[in-house]
């Protein structure tokens, strides 16, 4: 009964939470979809209108032509310059239906922002900027805003409610998803709480300590007290202990006296740097190579330092 009732939990849960999340990404995907194709339809005066709105709230202000228009923006669709305290940036709108814009726009645009007294510019476009505008405005100081990024800033400044106009589509599929994946999680749940559903513990009666005959303990005493040696003439078969042993047979190699430091060059050619020409650690290495099976016949190539007049020399502790 209990694993029953978990599952039924778990798959009321998992049901309303999956198809509340699934709406709710639904409706906002529809929100900005909707947004941007209404971004795209306005007019261009319309559309630079609601940009520089939303630069008032980065703290931006036009900066009017006294011989331009009464509401600041050139009818030639040009470039607007746009001062916060003593910081100026020129703001180009690149406006069009699915608009990709590309590198020619941005090219030369960090320049002509400095021949207006601009610090900066910002492009701003409802469409998108393919990989080489973004590399070219990289090398410039030149901000790129695409309409995914643009429409969360204007879409105070539209009177419009295009989240009410985002009815989930597809609500039956996304309905049909969440609870499909609350049966799923409910049937791991059920075989879990299965699983925990096991006999009850045998209850062990303790019986009373019996003296072991002194034979008995001789005999079990030395494998209580032996102690496990690093080297028990077995090769691990995984690969992460072999590769574990290995290296902290270099480490312990490389602190002996005459070393400069050791490393594997390949799984079975041990590296190792003197530190002096008269170096000569074979007899304290070949122990610590030998603790370990597979790493006994391993090749040592005792490198001279620097500069020395001594050849490469070759080790083996044991043959294969």
């Amino acid at each position: 009964m209990f694993p029953l009732l978990v599952a039924l939990v778990v798959f009321a849960v998992a049901g309303i939470a999956g198809t509340a999340l699934l709406r709710n990404l639904t409706a906002e995907s529809g929100d900005l979809k909707q947004g941007l194709a209404h971004l795209a339809s306005v007019r261009w005066r319309d559309f630079t209108k609601l940009v520089l709105q939303a630069m008032e709230q980065r703290g931006y202000s036009l900066v009017r032509d006294d011989d331009g228009p009464a509401d600041g923006l050139p009818s030639d669709g040009g470039d607007l310059l746009l001062q916060r305290g003593n910081e100026r940036i020129l703001l180009s709108c690149k406006y069009g239906n699915a608009l990709i814009v590309g590198a020619p726009p941005i090219l030369g645009l960090g320049k002509a922002a400095e021949l207006r007294g601009a610090h900066a510019a910002i492009v701003v476009t409802p469409g998108r900027f393919d990989d080489e505008a973004r590399r070219v405005a990289g090398q410039q100081r030149v901000e790129l805003v695409d309409g995914a990024a643009l429409w969360p800033e204007v879409k105070p400044f539209i009177d419009h409610d295009f989240s009410a106009d985002a009815a989930p589509q597809g609500a039956n599929r996304n309905t049909a998803i969440a609870w499909g994946g609350a049966a799923v999680t409910a049937g791991v749940a059920w075989m879990l709480a299965q699983g925990l559903q096991t006999a009850p513990p045998e209850i062990v009666v303790a019986k009373p300590a019996v003296a072991a005959a002194p034979a008995a303990a001789a005999r079990r005493a030395p494998a209580a007290v032996a102690p496990a040696k690093p080297g028990n003439g077995l090769i691990p078969t995984d690969p992460v202990v072999l590769e574990r042993r290995r290296t902290e047979t270099a480490n312990a190699i490389s602190t002996l006296a005459g070393v400069d430091r050791a490393f594997w060059s390949t799984q079975s050619t041990l590296l190792v740097y003197l530190a002096t020409d008269e170096a000569d650690p074979s007899a304290s290495l070949c122990p610590l190579l030998e603790r370990y099976p597979e790493l006994a016949a391993s090749r040592v190539q005792l490198q001279p330092p620097a500069g020395s007049q001594k050849s490469v020399r070759f080790r083996q502790c044991q043959a294969y």
